[in-house]
């Protein structure tokens, strides 16, 4: 399909731009136009590794209680959609860092600040993508699985729950986020804990923060505001580690947990 094909079915496919204020997907306050950009804007923007624009407006709105930043440009694409002009063979070129490096690295942090707990563990990696984190775990002695719906090796969803779920560069991919991590906590094992990470909003971020990418999948950017608000929703209270790796559970954190340094949200 050449340059004109993918434009003609991306706008076909895509919701259009509008002025009108809509409820923001976490919290339900007045979200509101926040600006344009082209669908083959990527994270790798950042880098100088830019893609020929496609003329294609993704918007962004932005919600004026929680700060949560969204597009619903996607919110009418199903599965297949996402597989043919996202997560097709040109993701590598705009997320390159996916296929081993980001993986192996958050697997060495979490296994060092986990390691007195290997055993009490059950760890499911849930958004995993092609499994390298969980291999990674294993390889460092832990039990860890991995489940990602968009991944037909590890599409097939647990018929158990675990005692800590990882989410890591997942969230910020969710176009219904509420949804999503109500998927996740279906998942937890009760008195368990979710160690995710997605990069939260620096002070005025806008529509020039680098992490917003719609060629990433990047349809929601979160405020520390708006992901308090969003595990707010199902019981759960939320810790940061740091601006890019969180903690959630409910009532209490688990006794492997409690050593871990975190702020709340």
């Amino acid at each position: 399909m050449d340059a004109g094909a993918i434009r003609a079915d991306l706008t076909s496919r895509l919701r259009a731009p509008s002025e009108a204020a809509t409820a923001c997907k976490v919290c339900g306050g007045e979200a509101t136009p926040l600006g344009i950009v082209d669908f083959n804007r990527s994270c790798e923007d950042a880098r100088g590794v830019v893609l020929p624009r496609t003329g294609v407006p993704i918007q962004y709105r932005q919600c004026a209680v929680c700060g949560l930043i969204f597009t619903d440009t996607f919110d009418d694409w199903v599965q297949a959609d996402f597989e043919a002009h996202v997560y097709n063979e040109g993701y590598a070129a705009v997320d390159p860092d996916y296929v081993a490096k980001r993986p192996q690295q958050m697997a060495g942090a979490l296994a060092g600040v986990l390691a007195a707990s290997k055993a009490a563990l059950d760890i499911l990696d849930y958004g995993g993508g092609n499994g390298r984190f969980a291999e990674a775990m294993v390889e460092a002695g832990f039990h860890c699985a991995t489940y990602d719906p968009y991944t037909p090796r590890f599409a097939g969803r647990p018929a158990r729950r675990f005692n800590l779920i990882t989410c890591l560069e997942t969230l910020e991919h969710m176009p219904d986020p509420a949804a999503g991590v109500g998927d996740i906590v279906a998942l937890l094992e009760p008195g368990g804990a979710v160690v995710f990470a997605t990069l939260a909003q620096p002070p005025g971020a806008g529509l020039g923060w680098w992490y917003i990418g719609p060629r990433n999948g990047h349809v929601t950017l979160f405020s520390r505001a708006a992901l308090a608000a969003l595990w707010g929703r199902f019981g759960f209270a939320v810790a940061s580690f740091n601006d890019h790796v969180h903690m959630a559970w409910r009532e209490a954190p688990p006794a492997w947990a409690r050593h871990l340094a975190v702020t709340p949200a």
